[in-house]
């Protein structure tokens, strides 16, 4: 009986405080990183030979990568990669899909991976990398302005590159 006394006290301080439970809700910082959706007319010149191209490039500037989509002007996948900036390399891209017409080019996919890199993803580095770039007009696209034409020159690579910028989108995560 002794037990029981002890015992009451306590289960009836249970019984009126109950089984609630107090929850504490604690600010998250919630980082909204923007990425953007681009839709591109263009044509790249190798080797003195004109391919016409379309494409599409989802770019998240913060996380400083890119997933392109190249299309030829029939609308055939041509090649899609995924491309990041790297800070001891440049970069670093990851073939996904690589046409076989586009492997008969070999500095094709090296050469397209380094103009991303240059115009999206390290566009102040790309000053210094020996190649002629000319931007010409801007879009507005959500919060951010992107160049409307790009004409990209390299002498060394006997390429040049010239974008067209038709309209993008942007989707904050």
């Amino acid at each position: 009986m002794h037990r029981f006394k002890i015992l009451l006290p306590l289960l009836a301080l249970l019984f009126f405080a109950g089984c609630s439970t107090h929850s504490v809700n604690y600010p998250v910082e919630s980082k909204t990183s923007s990425t953007y959706l681009l839709q591109h007319s263009g044509v790249l010149s190798i080797a003195g030979k004109r391919m016409p191209l379309r494409g599409m490039l989802q770019l998240n500037p913060a996380q400083k990568t890119a997933r392109v989509v190249m299309l030829n002007e029939m609308g055939m996948k041509l090649l899609v990669a995924d491309i990041s900036a790297d800070n001891t390399n440049g970069f670093e891209s990851k073939k996904l899909f690589v046409s076989p017409f586009l492997r008969m080019i070999p500095p094709f996919y090296n050469e397209s991976m380094r103009c991303i890199y240059d115009i999206y993803l390290a566009p102040k580095n790309a000053a210094s990398g020996g190649k002629n770039i000319i931007k010409k007009g801007s879009k507005q696209i959500g919060n951010r302005e992107f160049t409307a034409h790009t004409i990209i020159n390299d002498p060394q690579g006997n390429y040049t590159l010239e974008l067209f910028l038709n309209s993008g989108s942007q989707k904050d995560s």
